[in-house]
């Protein structure tokens, strides 16, 4: 962390940045404002935005002024050379066009924050192309077809990391701080700050939606549990580690007692196996918490004198995560180390599949997350396989073939997908090339 701030205040400094275009401007998947993130990132010494893609220009325009930016010193291009003429002449530029931002040749690195999964795919691809480094923010992306973009990126000599600041990369530096020691990792988790409740729509949730800002949708895929599901499949791609069960088990608890139910059920927890993810409904969130285990008596008798407890087991926790704010971090580390701060090891290790809402009828068309007919669970990828289960990724807009019964998973089977859709074609080429 300390040499990412030197060189990046040397950058500074040497008047020199590292170039970036950012692709979405509205809310963003973690229910924060591309906004705010962009105003973020201007405030962070040697990283500067040049170029701002969103499907609403206003949108756009408003994250630049926001940032401090004056409107004369913005401009709307939707052609190649007219961005690139602009960027030289000092402009930020502006656009509709989000194919054209990876073909810039003043840009090295691509955030990808808008809440389209589709369009987050296909301009992450585009991006490794054109040997551009991707900072992805879009879970239902990374946990869908991650492990094909992180395959070609590495084959293209860039990096395509899942942005740091959300629970998964935050949780996966606690862990892998402890491996580093010498420390077993029995699970790794987030605190979830709502009940779970698997039928809520966002029409109950508008009340709700005028008091934190984020939409309706966004609110109900963090009620249903989908979000929870998504970056807790994103850290199991990421470690190796797996659910303990489907949908994890998600106890209600405290901070205090993690160590007391997060332990093998004949230690009076309630897992059947060690290196799991999982989540916590109580005051573990905003943080996160990684349950560690050592059996050497002198590290022991150490961590005794520093209060960490007595062992063998110990809690270590963070009790915030910053989201979007973090994103930085992943963008320095891409250029700077040339490594994602958290990505697919290879093949998923776990998948989010497409469970139903409701009762749903054939003929029936699966909207998005956080809406009326489906939300994600969290399974082994091997069951997934065997049990030919419908990954959430591909579930929008597809047809239902057969009727499908509220709380039951819904296989390839049972719909009719979108062939042309681009995420469709990363999933084969996954599924056919990626390997643990």
């Amino acid at each position: 962390m300390l040499q990412i701030k030197t060189k990046l205040e040397d950058l500074e400094r040497d008047k020199n940045s590292i170039c970036i275009g950012i692709v979405g401007a509205g809310e963003t998947d973690t229910g924060q404002r591309g906004a705010t993130l962009i105003e973020q990132i201007e405030s962070v010494p040697g990283i500067t935005t040049l170029t701002v893609a969103d499907s609403s220009i206003n949108e756009a325009i408003y994250a630049f002024k926001k940032s401090g930016i004056p409107e004369r010193e913005i401009e709307i291009a939707d052609n190649l050379s007219l961005a690139a003429k602009a960027i030289t002449g000092g402009k930020r530029v502006v656009t509709q066009n989000f194919d054209m931002v990876p073909k810039l040749a003043s840009i090295q690195a691509l955030l990808v924050a808008t809440k389209d999964p589709e369009k987050s795919a296909t301009v992450a691809f585009k991006s490794i192309m054109e040997k551009k480094h991707v900072v992805m923010l879009n879970a239902l992306a990374d946990v869908t077809v991650g492990s094909v973009l992180k395959l070609i990126a590495d084959n293209a000599g860039v990096v395509y990391t899942f942005s740091v600041g959300d629970e998964p990369g935050v949780i996966l530096e606690l862990c892998s701080f402890a491996q580093i020691l010498g420390f077993e990792v029995i699970a790794a988790g987030k605190g979830k700050n709502n009940p779970l409740n698997q039928s809520v729509t966002p029409d109950d949730l508008k009340e709700a939606s005028q008091t934190s800002g984020a939409s309706p949708q966004a609110l109900a895929s963090f009620v249903d549990g989908t979000k929870t599901m998504l970056e807790m499949t994103a850290l199991a791609n990421a470690t190796g580690f797996v659910p303990d069960k489907r949908g994890m088990h998600g106890p209600e608890v405290s901070v205090d007692d993690l160590l007391n139910i997060f332990c093998l059920k004949e230690e009076g927890g309630i897992l059947s196996r060690i290196g799991i993810v999982d989540y916590a409904i109580g005051n573990v969130a905003p943080g996160v918490f990684v349950i560690v285990r050592t059996e050497q008596k002198s590290l022991v008798d150490d961590l005794k004198y520093l209060k960490m407890g007595e062992g063998p087991s110990y809690l270590l926790y963070r009790p915030y995560h910053l989201g979007n704010i973090e994103a930085p971090l992943s963008i320095a580390k891409a250029i700077f180390d040339g490594e994602p701060s958290i990505a697919p090891l290879g093949a998923p290790i776990a998948e989010t599949i497409t469970v139903a809402k409701r009762d749903l009828r054939a003929g029936e068309e699966i909207d998005g997350i956080g809406g009326y007919t489906v939300y994600g669970t969290i399974e082994r990828a091997e069951i997934v396989k065997t049990e030919n289960l419908l990954p959430l990724g591909l579930a929008k807009g597809a047809k239902l073939l057969s009727n499908v019964e509220a709380g039951h998973c819904i296989s390839y089977g049972q719909v009719r997908l979108d062939k042309n859709s681009f995420m469709w074609v990363l999933r084969r080429l996954q599924d056919r090339l990626c390997k643990n």
